[in-house]
């Protein structure tokens, strides 16, 4: 890591919601840098960020902190809490002291970073950690895509410490700092490696510290708890750790002993070591020192909390820059790309009982489109299309500064699957969302990631920032080409497209849902339930004569999405952009009466009505739904009673 110099403004405390430390809003060129913050942990997170609002004041930045935190919680009971809520999003044991499950606070803001930890007593023991930890990961990047997952690297007890006394018999029991320093030392290097995660590495600075030949402690030899007198204490000079104290229990004295938790010095080395990786700039010389500590022990922890920031190979390096970055391509234009996903992805498999093949050489079935226009200013979107390649809308989306895919992925199960008839009100919404995202989430379809359509698509993300790395494929990618930025993309489709889309948008948080010609699933209920994607992030489009339409299919999974609180249903025939803000768009344009051509005339193609002088009529439509600002929202609206909800019962 390299720390950039420091900055040194005046700033005030600010409170809202979250903490927030430093000076009003100003841009961040002028005024450092703003880090929005969500710890989920126990006592120790709290220790390690009591100061960690002060330093950043101090050096000029803001920082937005919300934290979830339970006492001696292991990453266990966080999962759990995590599970109860998708399971059922009104389960109390899902909730926190503040009422929020970890998946609403997670949608409060726009985090930069979210902290995870293992309780102390546990953090030497790698088995500990799964499948917990995991399972924190995913509900972290499919409610905040946007925001880095740091592990919160917690430190050993104090040398004298109970649980080095030897008393325990259980081998795999530390019996000194050391073994439990080395023991989660490498617990949480391997959980952050497996996670692709970034480290806030406290636990070796503690270690650096507390053996330094000057500053490190050192065990008062002569003291006898078991002797002392009422208010006598130990030599602590320089303990890192609560250590020995006298407290008052019914009338009487009783020495104390925490060798767990931080005292005001190891509050302040997190705190640095926190700062620095967040701010991703040194503490060496931050102005603010708590009361009690002095300049030279200060100045010592500061240097310790570099040194270990600086050592770590995986510890966090601040905040990742949100500019889209500019393309740098000498021959500017246009560019398409054709690839099969078995040709990129040798992990890819075929499922032909549902029609899910790679096909010949000769007729291949998994071929995988994308294109991008490095001629025209990039927006830093990318649309995934769940449907047949349209090289006319591909164009459209690339005038807009969009890159754009099409993946081959499980898309003709439909016919053969839930039939006759769904098993319940989610089963068609369950089958959806594992061709979607390639996980278990239907016993009637068995698909393995790689081969759903978020897999085929982080694969083939991969593929074009290697092979084109011009077009800037790889800003989509996060954590080392782990995973997609989610945040950064636009799910796409039309008819059953659309529906897949919208499912899929229901469980992963997305940058915008786009969706032509549906979504359909009238005797479904999924539409209904909680989102990962905000509401007035999805978009719908149909004609009048579509039999979706007439059917009431749309305008039912419309009010179910809630996007009759974004605006009216506007008619583009007689309407100009921005349409009212709204997300709901119909056409009655001329399709010769002819439902099925009205069914794919909201796409580009040869059924969408054209101007006397051969333009489409949706040009303005389709800008619209690909890049009007997601903030700017109509005015709500009542459902409509005429609109049939129930179409089957179960």
């Amino acid at each position: 890591m390299r720390f950039p110099s420091r900055l040194i403004f005046s700033a005030a405390l600010l409170l809202s919601s979250s903490v927030t430390w430093g000076a009003e809003p100003v841009p961040e060129s002028d005024a450092g840098k703003h880090v929005k913050l969500l710890t989920v942990g126990n006592s120790f997170t709290r220790n390690a960020t009591r100061f960690l609002g002060e330093l950043a004041e101090a050096a000029g930045h803001r920082l937005t902190h919300k934290s979830l935190i339970i006492g001696g919680s292991a990453l266990e009971r966080h999962a759990k809490k995590a599970i109860a809520y998708e399971r059922d999003a009104r389960s109390k044991q899902s909730r926190y002291a503040d009422g929020e499950s970890l998946q609403e606070a997670l949608q409060t803001d726009a985090w930069d970073f979210v902290t995870i930890q293992q309780v102390s007593i546990k953090s030497h023991d790698i088995n500990t950690y799964q499948p917990h930890a995991s399972q924190l990961a995913d509900i972290v990047h499919r409610y905040a895509p946007q925001a880095q997952l740091l592990v919160h690297q917690t430190w050993a007890y104090r040398k004298d410490d109970p649980r080095f006394s030897g008393h325990s018999d259980d081998p795999a029991e530390p019996k000194t700092q050391r073994e439990m320093y080395d023991g989660l030392s490498k617990a949480y290097r391997t959980i952050t490696a497996e996670l692709a995660a970034k480290r806030i590495p406290v636990g070796d600075a503690f270690w650096i510290a507390d053996n330094d030949q000057t500053f490190g402690f050192r065990v008062d030899a002569a003291f006898d708890p078991e002797a002392a007198d009422a208010q006598s204490l130990p030599d602590q000079t320089h303990s890192l750790h609560v250590g020995y104290r006298w407290q008052n229990r019914n009338g009487q004295p009783k020495l104390r002993m925490d060798g767990h938790h931080a005292n005001v010095a190891g509050e302040y080395l997190g705190a640095c070591v926190w700062f620095a990786s967040l701010f991703d700039q040194s503490p060496v010389g931050n102005s603010f020192v708590p009361q009690g500590l002095s300049s030279a022990y200060a100045a010592f922890l500061q240097q310790v909390a570099e040194r270990a920031v600086q050592q770590a190979d995986d510890a966090a390096e601040g905040v990742t820059p949100s500019a889209v970055p500019a393309f740098d391509d000498p021959n500017p234009g246009r560019k398409r790309f054709d690839v099969r996903a078995s040709e990129i992805d040798p992990e890819a498999a075929e499922y032909p009982d549902i029609k899910f093949v790679f096909g010949s050489k000769e007729k291949p079935q998994d071929v995988q489109h994308a294109s991008v226009d490095t001629s025209v200013a990039p927006q830093g979107k990318l649309v995934i299309w769940l449907m047949g390649y349209n090289d006319g809308l591909f164009q459209r989306l690339n005038d807009y500064g969009l890159h754009a895919v099409q993946v081959s992925y499980a898309n003709k199960w439909f016919g053969t699957l839930c039939r006759p008839k769904p098993s319940d009100a989610y089963a068609r919404g369950r089958v959806r969302l594992e061709a979607a995202s390639g996980e278990d989430f239907s016993d009637e379809l068995n698909l393995e990631e790689p081969d759903g359509a978020a897999g085929r698509a982080l694969r083939l993300i991969r593929w074009l920032d290697e092979k084109h790395p011009e077009g800037r494929w790889g800003q989509f990618l996060a954590d080392g080409g782990m995973r997609l930025r989610w945040d950064k993309v636009i799910v796409s489709g039309s008819s059953h497209g659309s529906t897949t889309a919208a499912r899929f948008a229901k469980h992963q948080r997305v940058d915008r849902v786009v969706m032509l010609c549906g979504p359909r699933d009238q005797d479904q209920d999924w539409q209904g339930i909680r989102s990962a994607t905000p509401a007035n992030r999805f978009f719908g489009f149909s004609h009048v004569l579509d039999g979706g339409w007439t059917g009431d299919h749309y305008c039912r999974s419309w009010e179910l999405l809630g996007l009759h609180r974004f605006g009216p249903i506007v008619n583009v025939d007689h309407s100009q952009p921005p349409y009212q803000n709204t997300r709901r768009l119909i056409s009655a344009a001329d399709v010769g009466g002819d439902a099925r051509r009205a069914h794919s005339s909201v796409t580009p193609s040869r059924s969408s009505p054209k101007s006397d002088s051969g333009e489409y009529l949706y040009e303005p439509v389709w800008r619209y739904l690909y890049t009007h600002p997601v903030d700017q929202v109509g005015e709500a609206t009542a459902e409509d009673p005429d609109c049939l909800r129930e179409h089957v019962s179960y």
